[in-house]
């Protein structure tokens, strides 16, 4: 029968290290999404739930993708 999961390609959509069409920009974007956020909740006062679970997200995000506090302040030093 053969395997028709298509577990062999995964790892074009998880792993960072690898470059190519489908995740050659997923930390300029995780940290885009993150900076977004930021903002948002600036603009909105205090932090409402939706924000709250959307940044656990995001963190986790950044966390896994290993990026530091000093590329976050250089992102929002451009916006």
């Amino acid at each position: 029968m053969g395997n028709t999961s298509g577990a062999k390609y995964k790892h074009i959509m998880y792993n960072v290290s690898r470059t190519g069409k489908k995740s050659g920009k997923k930390l300029e974007n995780a940290i885009g999404r993150y900076v977004d956020l930021m903002k948002k909740e600036a603009k909105a006062g205090e932090e409402t739930k939706w924000i709250y679970k959307t940044k656990l997200r995001a963190q986790a995000r950044l966390k896994r993708y290993g990026v530091t506090q000093k590329m976050l302040d250089e992102a929002l030093a451009k916006k």
